[in-house]
């Protein structure tokens, strides 16, 4: 049950829970942790708030969804947004492989008037230097979360940064302009961009999805995106081949702007409950390049659809 803010008690955005919406997702991350632990995975529990130098130049592509805050000694800092920069500053200077679980909560403003809350309750694994392919690091997620996620009716699907920067290389754009635009899903700037750069492939990447989306790239593909298209391609196919439910979606290019590799959502009922993805160039920002994988799961969109 939420208690909504009826008498402006408490900020728009904000909400006060009781009840099974207080204890599930509790229980969920609960469950999570244990299990992960059991299994070898280091728990981590990065503070509340960081400083925002850290994320200036590896930001959200909605840069007001900060929840920015000053310091007693007047220092910017800003609440968690995600776990995955957290991590990466503690562990950039490591060099053993390591593999690491999280729960807790993230901080986003939402628009306002859109009765979604600031406060998101995730968690997730992140794998660093590791050997294993990316996509069965994707099957190794939905095991380990299998308690949580239901696997009937998750609709998977699977892009490319890598592609996105190719794009961008090939038609000689800025990489951050075009992946902002295509984050933000903002239409009439990609189909000026496309003109402005006469690379029209830019306008139809948002519409590049589902199963037919592989030939219609294909088709239009310069070779330089050869590489990125027959990766997504052979994840698709191994998560296919272990039945999962999984498709093409060549527009999606994650929400913050370190992914590199393959891009991961998946959705039930329309609503997104899991995204991550391949974010190398991510370390190298703290001062020591690492390869990288992460998933996570958003609890929030989670229980909207598990009754």
């Amino acid at each position: 049950m939420i208690w909504f803010n009826t008498k402006g008690s408490i900020p728009e955005g904000w909400h006060e829970l009781q009840g099974e919406d207080v204890l599930r997702p509790k229980q969920w991350m609960l469950s999570f942790l244990e299990r992960a632990e059991s299994n070898g995975y280091s728990v981590i529990e990065p503070p509340l708030v960081e400083y925002y130098s850290h994320y200036q130049d590896l930001a959200l592509f909605d840069e007001s969804a900060y929840y920015r805050l000053f310091g007693n000694d007047g220092e910017l800092l800003v609440m968690r947004p995600d776990y995955t920069l957290q991590i990466a500053r503690k562990l950039a200077d490591g060099h053993e492989p390591m593999r690491v679980a999280y729960a807790g909560a993230v901080y986003r403003r939402t628009p306002k008037h859109s009765g979604q809350p600031h406060e998101r309750q995730q968690l997730g694994l992140e794998w660093i230097d590791g050997d294993a392919p990316d996509m069965e690091l994707i099957a190794s997620f939905l095991s380990m979360t299998e308690r949580v996620l239901p696997q009937e009716g998750l609709r998977i699907q699977v892009g490319s940064a890598a592609l996105v920067a190719a794009v961008a290389d090939e038609a000689g754009i800025p990489e951050r302009t075009l992946r902002q635009y295509l984050a933000l899903r903002n239409l009439e700037s990609l189909r000026d961009l496309a003109d402005t750069y006469q690379y029209p492939l830019i306008a139809k990447l948002p519409f590049l999805i589902g199963d037919s989306a592989l030939n219609e790239l294909r088709e239009v593909a310069d070779p330089g995106l050869t590489a990125a298209i027959e990766e997504v391609e052979q994840a698709v196919e191994h998560l296919r081949s272990i039945g999962l439910n999984v498709s093409y979606d060549f527009g999606q290019t994650g929400d913050f702007d370190y992914y590199s590799g393959l891009t991961v959502t998946g959705s039930i009922d329309g609503r997104r409950v899991l995204s991550g993805g391949r974010y190398d160039s991510l370390y190298g920002h703290f001062g020591q390049s690492r390869r990288a994988f992460g998933l996570s799961l958003d609890l929030e969109q989670l229980g909207e659809v598990i009754l």
